[in-house]
């Protein structure tokens, strides 16, 4: 993937500054940091379907007729899974960096992501100055973020309820996690299924 490097990088240091923030100075634990190893390509897939829509703004890159059919067809198969797993977040972000995008639009794509952590940046830098601590770090397509700071009902750019799979602070479990089926993701992702079907 031409975006694994940036978002395996962006997601780390989001963790690392989550668990920094409250005043602990923690690092993340073994534990947390194969969480965010396995989830990654979940996450990739998450936050890419997230700005695809951002691309219909501007005419030179929205989404042509065959395109948006291609994209439908995926995004009908990740509404309809129980969960995604990270194998097939992979096979389908595939799909949609390697078979659908344009040059144009991935590089598009790339700027859009780059600006969206570096507001993220902006507002952890903001929350940890007023003293809020940990409470909105976030990792985008995994419900509470890393460093068991779960806070029912917050959602960070990029964030997808998990149907409340873990709004209650419980054992976040991979194998039914799907953040396009419930939630902001499930929502923003209908949304999208709508502009393209009018293609």
């Amino acid at each position: 993937m031409r975006k694994a490097f940036f978002l395996t990088a962006t997601f780390a240091l989001t963790t690392i500054a989550s668990a920094q923030q409250g005043g602990q100075d923690r690092q993340p634990t073994a534990e947390q940091r194969a969480r965010i190893a396995q989830m990654q390509p979940v996450n990739d897939l998450s936050q890419t379907v997230q700005m695809l829509p951002e691309l219909e703004k501007n005419k030179a890159t929205a989404m042509s007729k065959a395109q948006a059919k291609s994209l439908l067809t995926i995004f009908t198969a990740l509404q309809k899974a129980a969960a995604i797993q990270p194998n097939d977040a992979k096979k389908y972000l595939s799909q949609i960096e390697d078979k659908i995008l344009t040059d144009k639009q991935l590089t598009a794509l790339d700027s859009l992501m780059l600006k969206a952590e570096q507001q993220r940046a902006a507002q952890r830098g903001q929350r940890a100055a007023g003293g809020q601590g940990g409470a909105g770090a976030r990792i985008p397509g995994l419900p509470g973020g890393i460093g068991g700071g779960q806070r029912p009902g917050r959602q960070g750019a990029g964030s997808a309820n998990a149907g409340g799979q873990n709004a209650q602070g419980g054992q976040f479990d991979p194998a039914k996690f799907n953040p396009f089926k419930t939630g902001r993701g499930a929502d923003a992702l209908k949304a999208y299924i709508a502009v393209l079907q009018k293609k």
